[in-house]
C-alpha cells in the first residue's frame, strides 16, 4: 500500500535565509595576526513552520523519520569583479531524527533529536522553540591569517547555501544568501 502524499495538504510560505551577518572580533589587524569572523543566519519561512511536533507525528507515522540540511558556507573577499574565496566549509549535514519519546518531561509523544554537523553528540531539545533554534539557526566561525590578504582595507563577505530533500511534509528546496560586506583594516 503506497504512502499518502501529504505535501498537498500543507501550504507553507517560501523558505528564506534571514539575518545573514558577518562579524569580526576587531576592526584592524596586523599582518601577523589571525582574523576571526563569526557568521550567523536563521532559516525562516516554510521550513521553520514545518518543523513542528504535529508535523513530526504525521511524518513519523508515514515512516519519514529524518530531515537533513546540507550547509555550505564560505568567506570571500571582494576585490575587482570576482570574489576570492578565503575559507570554505564545503558540505556539512545537520540532521533531525524523529523518534517515539518516553520522557515524561517532553510535551509531545514524537520528538526530534538534533545531530550537529560537526560530529558532536546528539542533542535533545527541551521545547519546540529550542528544537527550531538548534536545527535552523546556524553559527560558523572562520579564522584566516591576515597575511593572506596583505596590508590595506579589505571587504569580507559570507556566502551561505542551504539544501534539503523532499519529505512527506515539504518539497525539496534550496536557499542562498550573502551577508553585507565587513570592512577590515590590515596594517
Amino acid at each position: 500500500m503506497p504512502l499518502k502524499d501529504r505535501r498537498s495538504d500543507y501550504s507553507w510560505p517560501e523558505t528564506r535565509l534571514s539575518q545573514p551577518r558577518l562579524v569580526a572580533d576587531k576592526k584592524s589587524y596586523s599582518v601577523s595576526e589571525t582574523i576571526r569572523t563569526n557568521m550567523s543566519f536563521k532559516i525562516t519561512g516554510g521550513l521553520r513552520e514545518a518543523f513542528h511536533p504535529d508535523i513530526w507525528t504525521v511524518a513519523w507515522e508515514d515512516f519519514d523519520k529524518v530531515l537533513l540540511l546540507r550547509l555550505k558556507t564560505a568567506l570571500s573577499t571582494q576585490r575587482g569583479i570576482r570574489p576570492r574565496k578565503l575559507a570554505e566549509n564545503k558540505k556539512q549535514v545537520r540532521r533531525a531524527s524523529f523518534y517515539w519519546s518516553r520522557d515524561p518531561d517532553l510535551p509531545y509523544r514524537i520528538w526530534a533529536m538534533i545531530v550537529p554537523e560537526d560530529g558532536g553528540p546528539p542533542e535533545i531539545p527541551r521545547s519546540v522553540e529550542d528544537a527550531k533554534s538548534k536545527m535552523l539557526d546556524v553559527e560558523k566561525e572562520f579564522q584566516i591569517p591576515a597575511s593572506t590578504l596583505g596590508p590595506g582595507s579589505h571587504k569580507l563577505v559570507a556566502d551561505v547555501k542551504v539544501k534539503w530533500g523532499r519529505r512527506s511534509f515539504i518539497e525539496k528546496g534550496e536557499v542562498s544568501s550573502k551577508s553585507k560586506p565587513l570592512v577590515v583594516q590590515i596594517g
